[in-house]
């Protein structure tokens, strides 16, 4: 079936199913660590560790995710799987350069000129907004409703952090809320898709005995 073939009802349901490994959220989880990481450290731009964890994508979707599922399962050749793949690996990339950009560059001058509401830290206020409205857009998009979630703990969390905590602190928090929900999905999926290589091997050795 080619994705052009898909009806929406079919499009939320193979995709659901394809990030029901958990690997997004750990990735995602992970990439907001080293940025807030940079944060921390006052780095005038994201670095190279904060960007590594996108380049994981393929792997473990290629490793852990297909081989379990299998192609028939999500209704789509190998051609297509991949291009999920790269768009999930890219649409992390935007992600990762709009909020990098809008709290460490800030071109649009956004902390001066809101640098007059109270006497918080303006960047929570930056983060919760942008970063909670990406976070609802990839939920619309892929679809995936966890996402919606992390978009309403991250803009809560910033806001209530403004005049409390550093920007970092939200972006911590989210980070240890996303990985710790993958950690979880991760193991679900493991235990419900075993590793059919591992079963292969598993019955060989039956056989020999």
């Amino acid at each position: 079936m080619s994705s052009s073939d898909f009806s929406k009802k079919d499009r939320a349901e193979v995709m659901q199913l394809y990030h029901s490994d958990g690997g997004l959220d750990l990735i995602a989880g992970a990439v907001l660590l080293n940025f807030g990481l940079d944060i921390l450290n006052k780095t005038s731009a994201t670095s190279l560790f904060t960007w590594i964890p996108i380049l994981l994508i393929s792997s473990l979707k290629n490793r852990f995710t297909l081989p379990r599922l299998g192609l028939k399962a999500l209704k789509a050749n190998e051609k297509i799987a991949h291009s999920w793949t790269i768009q999930t690996a890219v649409g992390l990339a935007i992600w990762l350069l709009i909020i990098s950009t809008m709290i460490m560059l800030d071109p649009f001058d956004m902390q001066v000129k809101l640098g007059t509401i109270g006497q918080g830290d303006i960047r929570n206020l930056i983060m919760g907004v942008v970063g909670g409205l990406l976070f609802a857009a990839a939920g619309w998009l892929i679809p995936l409703r966890r996402f919606y979630i992390y978009s309403g703990v991250l803009a809560l969390s910033s806001l209530i952090s403004y005049f409390l905590v550093p920007v970092q602190v939200p972006v911590f928090l989210i980070a240890v809320v996303m990985i710790a929900v993958g950690i979880k999905l991760t193991i679900t999926f493991g235990n419900k898709y075993p590793d059919p290589d591992k079963d292969k091997k598993d019955s060989s050795k039956g056989n020999k005995k």
